[in-house]
């Protein structure tokens, strides 16, 4: 054991002092009993912004501050600012002494003139520059500034910056586990609008505290004032020090009128004004045709955008090519945009004189933008010529059987076998589809799992659950430590009416440990949770509520309990118990205000029950601004449409929704249920068709059976 050391002077002055050195002359006689040290517990210091607030009360309100007294104050403050000055200079040097120098010289410039704003200012960015570095102490004294001249620029912009960090707005956007995004602190966002709303008042040209304003906005869904702010920012000049946005928002972030300006074109987009969102985007792009983000976000807005707004991308766009002949992402849009004109033909034209162009000296360049020829045409269900150009892509790439020899080739051919069996698909060519699974397995081989999924994918689509059964039992074969394999069985079994062997697979799981190879498959948490998922799926909602109960008690971390709580809120609204249900997803609202997923379960239980629809399509709404392509909220946005008898928006809604989850029964139907209220009676059938060779639930079955019944018999 080692034993800290003690100078002898100060140990001598401890034995004496607790009489330990009494006399011994060998005697028995036992030494007196020492008496009790006394430890007296120390007074807390006060705070110097305590004190100095003191100062200031103390003052009489009206009390005049002699002129002796103010130029001495004013005299301290320079001294004061001169010790900060020569510390920046020395640095680590004499830095301590600086600081020691530098804060004795501004209290004492506030204890001779208490009303001397800038003193107080000074002593907050002391406090942030030198150690313990506190914040709350800092805030204190900037606030002390801005109550005796609130036209105190530094003491604002102190405080906005801090409040701004105490947002938590840099951590905006990191996952979780549970809502998906760390929530702003309310409270200090506040604050921090209005600090940099103090900024802008008094500097109306200040990109830093628009741009901080315009974050904080689009976090708090106020996109009119979001627009606002990116205006002013757009317009307001580039700062040399941006060091503080850059620390919070990103190294790759700046304060530039371009960032600005892109920002503003993705807030229209965002706030579904897309003409201007056009408009701002096409001149980003033709300033910057470099700018990747600028290009993309360009992409998207004409996605949304009518003929006639595209149209006037279209000169913008071959000009920045004409600029920029390299830069594939203008091709790939340009092409797009001509395409969704109508002009297909035109497309494939430009598109095969460039891959032509870049063949020789570019090959992966002129495979990708072959690649996006078949995309092209795919979207212009145009399937075989599609086809064929995903393959000649594969062919320009020098895709073989024998020949993967990069992680980038193999993932380039998974890509491209995706979309040629997915126009397949979409072409109702279910032979082929399973012809160009097969190819792909002899490209990929045999220790790729693409080709199983896929074959599975292809059977469930189809309503082949027991040939998928068979595929997905083979693959555990070849790939037994998939834990997706698995659970894909588990699934299967259910919507064959077999939940009990299902969940048996799962529950087998329940205690294992691999120390070996770490897995979910040995996680009871989510195992408890995929349990009370398969139980729900089949109406049992007994079962459903005890797994889900039993992932709660294991959660341990507040994330987990979160999701265990989603999971039993489902279990609840499918076991009949929409009270409860209801409780609990308020409960977590109540908690985490953004949950998407608790906002889209809550908002659709509610219009399953045709209860407070106006409320639902709010919650929904909440949900996909989080998540703007999630096909479940989506198909929640587009049945509380229906409800609300907005037909045209239910319809676009539901068709974005199976466009990404193909397989959903419920998304199906429910855009049968649209069609039939517009009149479209062979549409309607089609989608309940489909819904019908996908649905698993006996009573969504028996449901489906008799709309298609009622149709047919009219």
């Amino acid at each position: 054991m080692r034993f800290k050391v003690i100078s002898v002077p100060i140990l001598t002055i401890l034995i004496i002092s607790t009489g330990i050195f009494a006399q011994n002359d060998g005697s028995a006689t036992p030494r007196p009993t020492p008496p009790p040290i006394l430890v007296k517990t120390p007074t807390p210091v006060p705070k110097l912004s305590d004190t100095l607030a003191k100062n200031l009360e103390s003052l009489a309100k009206n009390e005049e501050i002699s002129r002796e007294r103010r130029e001495q104050a004013y005299t301290k403050l320079l001294e004061g600012q001169r010790h900060i000055w020569n510390m920046s200079r020395q640095r680590s040097q004499g830095t301590t002494n600086g600081a020691r120098l530098a804060k004795q010289a501004l209290q004492k410039a506030v204890e001779l003139n208490p009303k001397l704003a800038e003193g107080y200012t000074a002593l907050a960015e002391l406090t942030l520059t030198t150690p313990p570095n506190d914040i709350n102490e800092a805030i204190s004294l900037g606030s002390l500034a801005v109550k005796i001249d609130k036209n105190n620029f530094g003491a604002h912009r102190i405080l906005s910056r801090l409040y701004t960090i105490k947002s938590r707005l840099s951590s905006e956007g990191n996952s979780d586990g549970g809502s998906g995004i760390i929530s702003l602190d309310d409270a200090n966002s506040q604050k921090a609008i209005g600090a940099w709303k103090e900024i802008v008042r008094l500097d109306p040209r200040n990109a830093e505290a628009w741009a901080f304003l315009s974050e904080f906005y689009k976090r708090t869904n106020k996109p009119a004032e979001r627009i606002s702010a990116l205006q002013n920012w757009l317009s307001s000049s580039t700062p040399l020090e941006t060091r503080f946005y850059r620390t919070v928002m990103g190294n790759q972030e700046n304060l530039s009128p371009e960032n600005a300006s892109i920002k503003l074109g993705e807030a229209l987009l965002d706030a579904g004004r897309i003409q201007e969102s056009v408009e701002v985007l096409n001149q980003a792009v033709s300033d910057a045709p470099e700018n990747p983000e600028a290009v993309e976000l360009l992409g998207k807005a004409l996605e949304k955008a009518d003929a006639n707004t595209s149209a006037t991308a279209v000169q913008t766009l071959q000009q920045a090519i004409y600029a920029n002949p390299e830069n594939l992402s203008l091709i790939m849009l340009l092409a797009k945009v001509q395409s969704r004109a109508g002009n297909t033909n035109d497309a494939a034209k430009f598109l095969n004189e460039t891959i032509a162009r870049l063949a020789e000296k570019d090959k992966n360049a002129a495979a990708n933008l072959q690649i996006s020829l078949g995309d092209i045409y795919s979207n212009s269900e145009r399937y075989d010529e599609a086809v064929a150009a995903y393959q000649k892509g594969l062919t320009i790439a020098g895709i073989d059987k024998n020949n993967l020899a990069t992680d980038n080739e193999r993932d380039f051919a998974i890509a491209v076998f995706e979309k040629i069996i997915r126009s397949y698909k979409l072409a109702n060519r279910f032979a082929d589809a399973k012809l160009a699974i097969d190819n792909s397995r002899q490209i990929l081989g045999d220790e790729d799992s693409f080709s199983d999924r896929q074959m599975i994918a292809l059977y469930r689509e189809n309503g082949k659950k027991q040939e998928s059964l068979q595929a997905i039992r083979a693959a555990r074969l070849r790939f037994p430590d998939d834990y997706g394999f698995l659970r894909q069985e588990a699934s299967t079994l259910t919507e064959l009416g077999k939940v009990d062997e299902g969940a048996a697979l799962i529950k087998s799981l329940i205690g294992k440990k691999n120390s070996q190879t770490p897995s979910m498959m040995y996680d009871d948490f989510s195992n408890y949770i995929f349990i009370s998922m398969l139980y729900s799926d089949a109406k049992r909602g007994k079962e459903a509520v005890e797994a889900a109960n039993q992932a709660y008690q294991i959660a341990g971390s507040e994330e987990k309990k979160q999701i265990a709580k989603l999971t039993l809120a489902t279990a609840q609204q499918n076991a009949g118990d929409f009270k409860s249900a209801e409780i609990t997803l308020r409960g977590i609202l109540a908690e985490s205000p953004n949950n998407p997923i608790a906002l889209n379960n809550l908002g659709y239980f509610l219009v399953e029950r045709n209860e407070k629809l106006d409320e639902a399509l709010k919650l929904i709404q909440q949900a996909l601004r989080t998540d703007p392509e999630n096909p479940n909220f989506l198909d929640s946005l587009g049945w509380a449409y229906f409800k609300l008898g907005k037909l045209d928006l239910a319809e676009e809604n539901l068709k974005k929704a199976l466009k990404a989850e193909s397989t959903s029964a419920t998304i199906n139907e429910h855009l049968g249920d649209v069609y039939q209220k517009q009149g479209k009676p062979e549409l309607a059938k089609t989608a309940w068709q489909k819904a019908l060779t996908l649905a698993s639930d006996t009573e969504q079955i028996n449901a489906i059976k008799l709309k298609l019944n009622k149709k047919t018999t009219k």
